[in-house]
């Protein structure tokens, strides 16, 4: 992509809702590798996670979960519910379920329109959905702090938010759980879904829920924050905001269940992961993780630049990125370099056109980058010091996202075959000679190629329209992808409702490391046959790139 300058304003700004939205929205037992709980020479086999046996995705079927739906009539509440009845009403019905983990809630209601008004500059205008609200302690106050989950309709689909308590911005430092919804139109009804962790985030912001723990569902329709109109309906009295009655909320039917079966990293991961991060400072910084020993380091504190891309050197001892004084500066995009323990800052490029997306040669002695040139971009080749050696591609064709192959040649996108939007991967020799076609499905765009021994690992996008200026991309499923080297083929990794991107190869190529949004974005790990494992990078959720060598 273009640097992620492109990418930027459609992904970072579904991070975060505006602060009117969130002022209106207001320890596990240790199991074996095995998936089995040891009983002197017993093994017994643990059920799987609600998280594995529920996939959350804003649909599901009351009939195939394990308890009857309590039903509730709710009367809707004119002015944002601050108003009297409106004289209508509608009918909920929900399950609430738990395993040792997570609490899961499925609900839905009547609602005869769909209202999903949204943009990325100011977030939905005129939208539905529902809040899950918890007093935590049961102590019958709905305080500052205690836990809450917000899912809104918007666009295609719909958008979450990991909230707590607050008199100013609800939204948590570290996301965690999901939480979808949908409508039917046949039905006129819809569908939501949240998982919530029972444990309280390292932040402090999520809470542990318990028996005691009081709970509350508060339903949305058509409510319009720029005019102050909407309507709520509550399913107990008292409404779900900061310093409400909560003494009416029912009890969560939580008791002690086994340990069930959930996702666990593997031993013995090697390497060094290198990323930004905005969760200290909103322009982003380079940190680096080392996943044997879970230790993240900050490299880099510096406010003034807009950070992303980063590229590790093969020997582990350099980084390379784009950074510019705002996201929105284009032209200003330069590559640099710095070494991993924060040393060393160079700036390499320095011009009016955009420069970004640097990669590493193997040796590490040369930086591959895309230059945008008369309109498009170019990949270039530059050695460490910023000196230019060549330019690979030719003018007209928009070649972008280069990474290096051990075997030396390149491997980037281009519309070299297909019509623009879309985008194909292809392969090449380091002088841009022998260009080669790698994948070749139409109506989709290909992003961000990584090569793993005869592979090449990107993200996809399934619709054929400039993603960056089509509000359904943030709602649209991303799949993860490999194609083979030799242009005979692909398969996809993994495919599903959310967003996932930049899949990247551990060392030993046996895991695939990638980024999944789900109202936040975590790094997350994989299986090459595409089994989840878990988030990898903990504690920290605001990650827009990163790389693993």
């Amino acid at each position: 992509m273009a640097p992620h300058a492109d990418r930027g304003v459609a992904r970072l700004r579904t991070l975060r809702p505006p602060l009117l939205i969130a002022l209106l929205l207001a320890a596990a037992p240790l199991l074996h590798a095995d998936g089995v709980a040891r009983a002197g020479r017993a093994a017994v086999p643990l059920p799987p996670g609600i998280a594995q046996r529920h996939p959350i995705d804003g649909a599901f079927d009351f009939a195939q979960l394990p308890a009857v739906p309590r039903t509730a009539t709710l009367a809707w509440l004119d002015g944002l519910g601050l108003g009297g009845p409106s004289g209508d009403s509608t009918t909920l019905r929900y399950v609430v379920l738990h395993d040792d983990r997570h609490l899961y809630v499925a609900l839905e209601w009547d609602d005869a329109s769909w209202n999903n008004g949204f943009d990325y500059v100011n977030g939905p205008y005129d939208f539905d959905g529902v809040k899950l609200a918890f007093d935590e302690d049961g102590d019958g106050q709905f305080e500052a702090g205690e836990e809450a989950r917000t899912v809104f309709a918007a666009s295609i689909g719909s958008t979450a938010i990991d909230q707590h308590a607050a008199s100013g911005d609800e939204t948590d430092a570290i996301g965690d759980g999901q939480a979808a919804l949908a409508w039917d139109a046949t039905a006129q009804r819809y569908q939501a879904e949240f998982l919530v962790p029972l444990a309280d985030d390292a932040n402090g912001e999520d809470g542990t829920l318990s028996s005691a723990t009081r709970f509350t569902l508060a339903l949305f329709d058509h409510v319009e924050l720029a005019l102050l109109t909407g309507r709520i309906a509550l399913l107990d009295a008292g409404a779900p905001f900061l310093g409400a009655d909560s003494s009416s909320w029912r009890h969560l039917p939580l008791h002690p269940l086994r340990p069930h079966r959930h996702p666990e990293l593997p031993r013995g991961l090697s390497g060094l992961i290198a990323f930004v991060s905005r969760h200290e400072a909103p322009q982003g910084d380079l940190y680096t993780f080392d996943p044997a020993t879970r230790v993240v380091t900050r490299v880099t504190n510096d406010p003034t630049t807009y950070k992303d891309n980063v590229s590790l050197s093969r020997d582990r001892k350099r980084l390379a990125f784009h950074a510019s004084p705002a996201i929105d500066r284009v032209d200003d995009y330069e590559i640099w370099t710095v070494n991993v323990d924060g040393t060393a800052l160079q700036q390499l490029t320095s011009n009016s056109i955009l420069d970004g997306h640097p990669a590493w040669s193997p040796d590490g002695r040369e930086i591959a980058y895309a230059s945008f040139r008369n309109g498009s971009a170019r990949i270039v080749r530059m050695d460490r010091a910023g000196h230019e050696l060549a330019v690979l591609t030719p003018d007209g064709a928009d070649d972008n996202d280069p990474e290096w192959l051990l075997d030396g040649r390149i491997t980037f996108k281009t519309d070299r075959f297909s019509v623009q939007p879309q985008v194909r991967m292809a392969v090449m020799d380091a002088d841009g000679s022998n260009v080669q076609q790698l994948t070749f499905v139409d109506g989709v765009s290909d992003h961000d190629p990584v090569a793993v021994g005869d592979r090449v690992l990107f993200e996809r996008f399934l619709k054929d329209t400039w993603y960056t200026l089509d509000v359904e991309a943030g709602f649209t499923p991303w799949d993860l992808v490999e194609a083979r080297l030799d242009g005979s083929g692909e398969r996809t990794l993994l495919h599903d409702r959310w967003i996932h991107w930049l899949p990247v190869a551990d060392p030993s190529g046996r895991f695939v490391a990638y980024l999944k949004s789900v109202g936040y974005t975590e790094l997350r790990l994989m299986t090459r046959t595409g089994r989840d494992l878990g988030r990898l990078l903990p504690d920290i959720t605001q990650v827009s790139y990163f790389d693993w060598k």
